[in-house]
């Protein structure tokens, strides 16, 4: 069966005596970066998030979905709050 979502990246650790290559993937929701020797055996290293369809690590597994690209939003959203309340002297 062929697989549907591809890792993203490919890492290369290149060693005096060896070099070595192995396939990457960031995890949608924490941005951690999984290595994993090859794409068989992918999912001992990551998971789907059934939510947002995503590669995730598997600390993330389990876990509520919230991708990264929310909270930075929320994050920005609130830093935009406090910067507007300092500026209008509301503090």
């Amino acid at each position: 069966m062929p697989l549907r979502i591809k890792p993203g990246g490919v890492v290369y650790i290149c060693l005096p005596d060896d070099n070595f290559e192995l396939h990457a993937s960031t995890c949608f929701h924490c941005q951690k970066i999984t290595e994993f020797p090859s794409m068989r055996r992918m999912h001992e290293y990551v998971d789907i998030c059934r939510k947002c369809m995503k590669l995730i690590c598997l600390e993330c597994v389990g876990g509520e979905c919230k991708p990264w690209l929310k909270q930075v939003e929320i994050d920005e959203a609130l830093s935009r709050e406090r910067l507007r309340r300092l500026n209008n002297g509301d503090e």
